[in-house]
């Protein structure tokens, strides 16, 4: 039984939803504050001051106060008495929130209680929002889309501020150009906004108008997937798609509408895979050069030397050519505060490097070719002019290919976050191999500093971080057991209610779900609070009264 609270109530409620949606990809503090303020309002709307105030309008002022607080606790403990029994009575409510609880039993046997008691407050939301969103009284069908269109809206603005650095290239990393949370939440947020976009493109009847700008926020999120260079992302809106198009494949009785998909998945895949392969293609296979027909010395009379040992292939062209140390060295030390007297120092290999991204030689003219803000790059350590000038799927297939040449040469995969990467799988089955049943317990920091120390790993001590790895990371805390726990809380709202079984919940847990073998989402606050926030919200918010559909009633082929 829902605890009565009327229009004022609702509309106080929705506001803490949408502030929810909103501070996800704003700000860490005011997500915080927000997830605090639905607490709050969890404990209090339904209270009838009014009738309070009247009921005791003729006593004295002391025992008029007195008896306003007598009754207000009275009722906030009717409050918590009746919405804790519906939260309880949700079946679905309970498994979701089962995970925090999860991670409660996991300090009876834990050797880091420093780390997790971190980890009890960043995943509270696995708690918070199944306990309030499931026992307050569900959204309307046009508050539940004002919760969405304002998540859409604040995706948009940080995507605008990134633009804004980005055309600037006001940044080193691709990462700075999320301004407020890290790139690959705020790239999962971009993905379940394009999805929600396409959803109602297709099933509401918006003006022409309206559709029109859907239309450009979905290009202009996918714009912003490019220039973040996720490819987690890329894959996700791949595979996803994939699915959706076999689903209709399946589903649909016209023969013309399977042709017509079949054609466009294998176009589709043709060039998703055709494009990585062209870009690793001729980076391994640069130009080839007749060594006989190479300038020998600079314009100022030093000698060139041409090392294709020491120095590898990038962006198609061998960076070992046309160096005159000295020569260059000479010339950058006039130009620069930083100053690199020796291929020992910082900064020499960036130097060399990013002389070869612009097709320059490596000697005072090449110095003397580059622009105040190419300095500028290089001090701050940019490698590459395609970093800051032409980031995208592109660069970063570059960027991977790089790592991999350090990575298979020396086995060293700092800086790299796609070969650390590696390193925290390897430490992850390490120590799940001493722990498979239950875990080290809640807080896994230790068990991974642990590890690294004990197997002398050449991640520096700022790179030694945990798994990476959502469900490694489940499974390093509360092996097997907690594993299976967990893809069962994740699955059990698709079985449990058929409502679940429509297209925003689906695409959203696929979503988390497949991001989730790339990072290890519920390890940050925001990670652990979009995850506990829309999957609460896509399940108990809508209206049991409002009308609803499977996803094969929403998408009829």
């Amino acid at each position: 039984m829902k605890v009565e609270y009327g229009k004022t109530g609702t509309y106080f409620y929705l506001v803490g939803l949408i502030l929810v949606g909103v501070t996800l990809t704003t700000s860490k503090f005011a997500l915080s504050v927000s997830l605090f303020y639905l607490l709050v309002l969890w404990f209090l709307l339904g209270l009838d001051m009014r009738s309070i105030n009247k009921m005791y309008s003729e006593k004295p002022f002391i025992a008029r106060i007195l008896s306003r607080i007598a009754f207000s606790f009275k009722g906030i403990w009717y409050n918590i008495k009746t919405r804790f029994t519906d939260f309880l009575h949700n079946k679905v409510a309970v498994v979701m929130a089962s995970v925090y609880v999860m991670h409660l039993i996991g300090l009876i046997y834990t050797s880091d209680y420093q780390c997790a008691l971190k980890d009890l407050r960043i995943k509270l939301p696995l708690l918070i929002a199944p306990l309030v969103i499931s026992s307050m009284k569900p959204l309307n069908r046009k508050q539940f889309d004002t919760v969405l269109w304002f998540f859409i809206g604040s995706v948009f603005f940080v995507t605008i501020l990134g633009t804004i650095k980005f055309i600037r290239r006001d940044f080193v990393d691709v990462r700075e150009l999320s301004p407020f949370i890290n790139y690959i939440r705020l790239s999962l947020c971009i993905v379940f906004s394009i999805f929600i976009l396409g959803y109602y493109l297709v099933k509401k009847n918006y003006s022409l108008l309206i559709k029109s700008v859907m239309v450009f926020l979905i290009i202009w999120f996918l714009w912003q997937i490019t220039i973040l260079e996720s490819f987690t992302s890329l894959l996700v809106i791949a595979a996803l798609c994939f699915v959706l198009i076999m689903y209709f494949v399946f589903k649909s009785t016209k023969t013309n509408v399977k042709i017509c998909m079949v054609v466009v998945i294998v176009v589709v895949a043709s060039v998703v895979v055709y494009l990585p392969y062209k870009v690793v293609k001729d980076y391994m296979n640069p130009a080839k050069i007749d060594v006989s027909q190479l300038d020998t010395h600079t314009k100022l009379g030093n000698p060139y030397v041409f090392d294709t040992i020491n120095f590898g292939v990038e962006d198609a062209r061998y960076v070992g050519l046309y160096i005159s140390k000295n020569e260059m060295l000479d010339a950058w030390n006039k130009r620069s505060v930083k100053k690199i007297n020796s291929e020992w120092d910082d900064g020499y290999h960036a130097l060399v490097r990013y002389l070869t991204s612009k097709d320059l030689r490596k000697d005072a003219e090449g110095v003397g070719q580059l622009s105040e803000n190419d300095i500028k790059n290089i001090e701050n350590g940019v490698a590459n002019y395609n970093y800051i000038e032409n980031p995208g799927f592109r660069t970063r297939i570059m960027k991977v290919m790089i790592a991999y040449r350090n990575y298979e040469r020396s086995g060293d995969a700092n800086g790299s976050s796609v070969f650390q990467r590696v390193e925290y799988i390897k430490a992850s089955f390490g120590i799940i191999k001493d722990n498979p049943v239950f875990g080290v317990g809640t807080g896994i920091s230790k068990a991974f500093e642990d590890y690294y120390e004990d197997t002398n790993s050449k991640l520096r001590p700022e790179y030694r971080l945990r798994s990476h790895n959502q469900y490694l990371a489940i499974m390093v805390a509360f092996g097997a057991i907690g594993l299976l726990w967990f893809l069962f809380s994740m699955v059990y709202p698709l079985f449990a209610d058929k409502r679940n079984r429509n297209y925003l919940y689906i695409v959203f847990l696929f979503i988390v779900a497949f991001s989730m073998f790339t990072d290890d989402t519920l390890e940050t606050q925001v990670g652990a609070t979009l995850f506990a926030y829309f999957g609460s919200l896509l399940v108990f918010a809508k209206s049991e009264d409002e009308e609803y559909t499977t996803l094969n009633q929403e998408f009829k082929p």
